[in-house]
Order: structure tokens, then sequence, then C-alpha cells
């Protein structure tokens, strides 16, 4: 028996919908107008898309296995597998964008600023409505203690990140078109590389120490756990 799918199930899986439209739309007018930027960016949605089904099937994963004895620590933990695995994608997406603004910089490339600026907006506002779609609920925390959904955080980091280098990347155009500052934009992916790559390692230990158990500072419990098996020796 499997339960209702949860809040950050749903907007993940509309998250994901979103994502791979704006992916389609952004390839197709690259391919359409010859942007090799706006290619460039729909391939980046498209790691993007990757991460959110990783997301949606983790939730279902662990939603119909449930109940299930298979799983010695529980298929619960499938979320935050999923988180692991997101933000492993997210640190090579911080990568990739860091390596390519690396070589733009030294390398500039023409850039078609009245085709891309637009598809930029147009690809904060999509980032901007999924990171609202997966922001936390408060129906989740309803059984008395809080649980960190780290899969909804992983999918909600990835959007917040593309939404981050959407931002710089409509600053870096609109100054590039005004001002002949070409080389701004570049720079502007160094630095939401940057920013994107520590998200990611934040993301990446809290999702490990899930995984592990891990407690971060042992208290009172865990030291009285163990006391009575220490003292059986002595007796």
């Amino acid at each position: 028996m499997t339960t209702a799918p949860g809040h950050g199930e749903r907007a993940a899986a509309i998250v994901l919908v979103l994502t791979i439209v704006t992916m389609a739309a952004e390839i197709v007018a690259g391919w359409w107008t010859g942007s090799m930027a706006l290619l460039a960016d729909g391939w980046h949605m498209g790691m993007h898309a990757a991460a959110m089904a990783v997301a949606v099937f983790a939730y279902r994963f662990a939603r119909r296995h449930a109940g299930a004895n298979r799983y010695a620590a529980g298929a619960h933990k499938a979320p935050d597998l999923g988180a692991f695995a997101n933000a492993v994608i997210l640190a090579v997406i911080a990568v990739l964008v860091a390596g390519e603004s690396a070589v733009r910089l030294v390398s500039p490339e023409r850039i078609d600023f009245s085709t891309a600026l637009p598809v930029a907006v147009i690809g904060l506002s999509v980032n901007l409505l999924s990171a609202w779609l997966l922001r936390d609920s408060p129906h989740d925390h309803g059984c008395g203690h809080e649980h960190r959904d780290n899969n909804r955080e992983a999918a909600l980091i990835h959007v917040l990140s593309d939404a981050l280098t959407s931002a710089l990347a409509i600053v870096a155009l609109w100054c590039g078109r005004r001002y002949g500052l070409v080389w701004l934009d570049p720079l502007m992916g160094l630095v939401g590389a940057a920013v994107i790559l520590r998200w990611s390692s934040s993301l990446l230990r809290r999702s490990a120490d899930a995984l592990l158990d891990a407690d971060v500072a042992p208290g009172p419990d865990m030291v009285a756990m163990h006391t009575p098996v220490e003292r059986g020796h002595y007796h």
C-alpha cells in the first residue's frame, strides 16, 4: 500500500515538467537563431532536468517501499540518497560553468544580446516560480518534530542556482549591450560557479550525514546508551 504524494514530491514533479519545457524552448531557440549561448544554457537546463528526475524518483521509491523490510536502514533513506546524487550533479555543473567561463574570459565570443537577454529573463521567471513551488511547507512538520527534507532542499538549490546564474547573466548581458563590457558575462559565470559549488558542498555534507546517521554532537542519551555495556565488563 502506497501513501499519497507529499508536498515535496508534487512540487518536484511540477518543476521537472517546467524545466523540461524551458530546456526544449532554449535549445530550439538556440538552433533557430544560431545562438551558442542559448544552446549551452539549454543543455545546462537539461542537467537540472536530470536532477529533478532523480528527486522525483527518490520520493516515489521511498513512498512505494515505505513498508518493505528489504532495506535495513529503511526506504526513507532514498530521498537523502537522491539529495546526495543531486549535490554531486550540482558540483559537476559548477565546475563545467567555471571552465566554460574561464575559456570565454580568455577568448571572448560574440554575444547576440537582443536574443539572449529576453530568454535569460524568461529563464529567471521560470526558476523563481519553481523555487516558490519547492518552498518548505508547514504541513510537512505536522508530526510534532522537525524532519529535514534534504531531497526537496537539493531540488530547491538546483533551481536557486539556476536563478542565480540567470540573474547574473541578465546583469552581464545588459551591461554588455549598454556599455560594451563583454568580459562581464564570463566573469559573472565564474562568480555564479563559486556560489553554486559552495551550496553543493554544504548539501553533500548534510545528505551524507543523513545517510550515515551521523550524530553531529553526541548528547547524554548516546553516552547513557553505551555506559551499561562498558560497565558490564567490570562486574
